[in-house]
This record gives structure tokens, sequence and C-alpha cells, in this order.
């Protein structure tokens, strides 16, 4: 049975010219994820990254969050929640063993469907059954099973990532009444069809899990646009439903990211240092720095 690689890498020294006692990045990171679990005691911090249309980008996102804070040593586990073509995998340049899919029926066990992508980043793959099990679409009930089998996982981790792509379904499966779960609308346009799509599947998600934090997350626009995207959305929760939103930060389109991509560069190196990573990691602290309130018998 595979086993989840995620034993954080040894520290570097630090230059000579640097502060003894300055914190860094990464300790800030890690500081903060134990405050938040240790805080709550209700699991790891979990963000759902969703989005209300296709093309909104959560894969992309959902990588570049889970490669930031793993690039820090926090102990990520990235679940493809896509049970159709499951794209991570791919983008991370990973060869899964098994897809959470196999956890139906008994195919696999979690420790199948863990892939080790660095010695601080484990991948859930989507897609269909490799293990030669049923391929018939799951429902529900199967859905939302599977993804409770992950639990062994998730409870290795320290921040887990789940990119639950453009379905509603997904969302839903991967929820859980734990006070450390926030949701991550992904919003990437300024346009009313984009911002009606956002809009859309916070009301969705809020109607039926009404304790669950929203945030959203405005993808290629930066500055004053996003804050405008946000805006919009922000007013017709407000109005319609009654729920405050929290603005979890701008990812600005990267085009050296994009370049380096299409030429084949792993995606960790093509990542390091870009815009877009950069923008990604500050999305993570701001998820791990705001308390939430306890969501016992959600």
């Amino acid at each position: 049975m595979a086993t989840m690689l995620m034993t954080p890498p040894r520290g570097t020294a630090a230059p000579t010219n640097a502060p003894v006692n300055a914190p860094s990045q990464a300790d800030s990171l890690r500081a903060a994820v134990r405050a938040e679990r240790d805080g709550h005691g209700g699991g790891a911090p979990t963000l759902l990254v969703a989005s209300g249309r296709g093309g909104s980008g959560t894969s992309l996102i959902s990588a570049l969050l889970a490669v930031a804070a793993a690039g820090d040593g926090v102990r990520v586990l990235l679940v493809d929640a896509d049970d159709f073509v499951g794209p991570l995998a791919m983008t991370l340049g990973v060869t899964p063993q098994a897809s959470w899919t196999d956890l139906r029926g008994g195919n696999a066990t979690p420790g199948d469907v863990a892939t080790p992508v660095s010695a601080t980043l484990t991948l859930v793959a989507g897609g269909a059954p490799r293990l030669g099990g049923e391929a018939s679409p799951l429902n529900a009930v199967e859905r939302r099973a599977c993804m409770r089998r992950l639990s062994p996982l998730t409870e290795q981790a320290d921040l887990v990532v789940v990119d639950c792509g453009a379905r509603l379904d997904p969302v839903l499966a991967a929820t859980t009444p734990h006070a450390n779960e926030r949701l991550v609308a992904v919003s990437a346009g300024s346009d009313p069809v984009a911002l009606a799509a956002t809009y859309a599947l916070c009301k969705a998600v809020h109607t039926r899990h009404r304790a669950l934090p929203v945030d959203v997350l405005v993808n290629r626009h930066e500055g004053s646009e996003a804050a405008r995207c946000f805006d919009a959305i922000d007013a017709g929760a407000r109005q319609f439903l009654g729920l405050s939103l929290r603005l979890a930060g701008a990812i600005p389109a990267d085009p050296t990211l994009d370049a380096a991509l299409r030429r084949g560069m792993p995606f960790p190196d093509a990542a390091a240092g870009s815009p877009a990573a950069l923008a990604a990691h500050d999305v993570v602290m701001r998820a791990l720095t705001v308390r939430s309130p306890s969501r016992s018998g959600v």
C-alpha cells in the first residue's frame, strides 16, 4: 500500500547577513497553519476551490495554492475532486496508481490513492477509476462516501486544498462540518455573466451549508478591477442572501507562467517566484489567519 510522503524537507541555513531571529515567510505560514488547526481543533484547514462556470481556472489556482504552501514546508494534501477528467495529475507531472473514485466498493485504500508530488505535497488524483473498478458515474451518495474515506489522509495534512471545479456536486461532496473549512469561490471576469455565475455558486452553497464561510478569489485581475469584481458579488450576497463575503485575494494574469508551462517546464519550477505564485502565497496566508465561528452540528 502506498503511503503519504509528507515529511518536511530539511531546512537550509539562513544567510549570514539575515537577522538571526527574523521569521521568514515560511515560518509565518507554518505558524499560521498550527494556530488555525490548534485554535479550532476541527481538522486541517481546508480550502474548497470552486467556480460558477467552466474556464475560471480552479485547477491552476488549486495547484498554485498547494505548491505555494508546500514550498514553505507545510504538509499539503491536494484533492482533484473531478471524477471525469482529473487534470491535476497532468498539471503536476505525476502518474497516479489510482484515483479517489477507486475508493468506491473497496477497490482501493486511502494509501493507494495518495500520490507523492514532493516531500510536502501529496495529490489525490481525480478522473475515472484506474484499478479496474466500476466506471459508471458516481451518484451523490457514492461521491460523498468516497470523499469521507480520504479522512486518514486529511488527518496527516497541515492544509487540504480541494479543486471542486465548476460543478456543484463536488463542492457538496467535499464539504464537511468542521470549523477550519472555507469555500473559495473563483471569479475570472468582470462581465455580468461571470459575476452572476460566482454569485449563483455562493447562493447554492450557502443554501445548503449556511455556516460555511465564503471567500471570493478574483482570477486574472488585480488592483481596482479585482476590487470592483468582488464588490459587485458581495453587494448581491449581502442584499439577497444576508451573507457577508470576504475577498481572499486576486491572482493576476501571468503570461510568463503560461509560457513556461507551454514549454513543458514542471509546474513547481514554472511557478516558482512568478507573480501568480506570490499572489497565491498571500491568499493562503490570508485564509489561514482568518478565524471562523464554530461549525459544530452543521
